[in-house]
């Protein structure tokens, strides 16, 4: 009896389908935003996420993040899986990705910056809220007194 051996075909690593990646980190930030694994973020991104945690406990208590970006606000939660969409850019090392979903059945639209990767993997680079704040945007600007 002869075994016929079929090829085996590998799917792309999943961190290279942006989409894929916005789904990823949706799944890692939606708890606890701060806590987000660096596996989905670029390192500078990831970088200013652990210094807003040791700024929290230091300070315990709030630094500059002060409600979670998903919700846009400090209540409510998403109503049902956001539908994401690729939004390609000018340039091929970036792409933004788009979640479209509701919150309170209010529409929200929150957009992904994702950037290329040595190893061709997209990592989140920003998180823009659908009020328009740039997470990246708040987290490097200084402290208040």
């Amino acid at each position: 009896m002869a075994l016929v051996l079929a090829p085996t075909v590998q799917a792309a690593p999943a961190c290279g389908d942006p989409v894929a990646v916005g789904q990823a980190f949706l799944k890692a930030s939606a708890d606890d935003f701060l806590a987000t694994s660096p596996s989905v973020l670029s390192p500078g991104f990831a970088q200013l996420l652990a210094g807003e945690r040791e700024c929290q406990r230091v300070e315990e208590g709030i630094c500059r993040f002060d409600s979670d970006p998903w919700l846009d606000g400090q209540d409510g939660e998403i109503d049902a899986p956001p539908v994401f969409a690729v939004k390609p850019t000018q340039d091929p090392a970036h792409v933004t990705v788009e979640a479209r979903y509701r919150v309170w059945k209010a529409a929200r639209l929150t957009r992904l910056t994702l950037v290329r990767a040595a190893d061709g993997c997209w990592r989140v680079d920003d998180m823009v809220t659908d009020s328009g704040q740039s997470q990246r945007a708040l987290l490097s600007a200084p402290m208040e007194s």
